[in-house]
């Protein structure tokens, strides 16, 4: 996330930070863990009305998944490192807009079709990864979108602190969605031509 956009002074900062984790004996899988119940714990605070709780929360768990990726690149990485996060950061997403559906029902028909986009855009991920030749500095090709983590923390961010608003960025935050899958559909048939 923040690691994508890193500049020269958020970049070192990160570096330190997975610097201390490691001497603290921290694995990177403890800390994926560690930034997954965080994460998924923001769903209760959103549906209970405590939305700044809920936006700390949020970024906190995407301050870890930053410092894990970091640690993972430092030390011994795994495959099952990069299962483990890409698991538990769908679980946050996921927490995240169950928690706004239950809490905002009118918008529920919204929040379910952006669900299912999830689901696509993730699918189309992670079979554009698996069947690249391509490798990066993640375990597998690692194809970029308009819509990515750090995008969706904000765009999340906004549904939890603009309640008035919730509905209207639900459907921007569908729209960047259905771009994004459609951007990584069109490069999916260019590089496995």
């Amino acid at each position: 996330m923040l690691d994508t956009y890193g500049s020269r002074y958020v970049k070192p900062v990160i570096e330190r930070g997975a610097d201390r984790l490691l001497k603290w004996n921290f694995t990177p899988n403890e800390v994926t863990i560690l930034g997954g119940i965080i994460g998924i714990s923001t769903g209760i605070f959103i549906y209970n009305d405590m939305h700044w709780t809920a936006v700390i929360l949020l970024w906190i768990s995407g301050l870890f998944d930053v410092l894990d990726g970091t640690m993972a690149r430092k030390s011994k990485t795994s495959g099952f490192g990069t299962v483990l996060d890409l698991v538990l950061d769908r679980f946050v997403e996921l927490s995240v807009v169950i928690a706004l559906a239950l809490r905002y029902p009118e918008y529920m028909p919204i929040f379910l079709i952006l669900i299912a986009s999830f689901v696509i855009a993730m699918t189309l991920f992670l079979a554009v990864g698996a069947s690249s030749s391509r490798r990066s500095e993640k375990t597998f090709y690692y194809q970029p979108g308009i819509i990515e983590r750090t995008e969706c923390f904000i765009l999340f961010t906004l549904m939890i602190l603009f309640p008035n608003w919730v509905g209207g960025i639900a459907l921007i935050f569908l729209l960047l969605e259905v771009m994004t899958i459609t951007q990584r559909f069109i490069e999916a048939r260019r590089i496995l031509r």
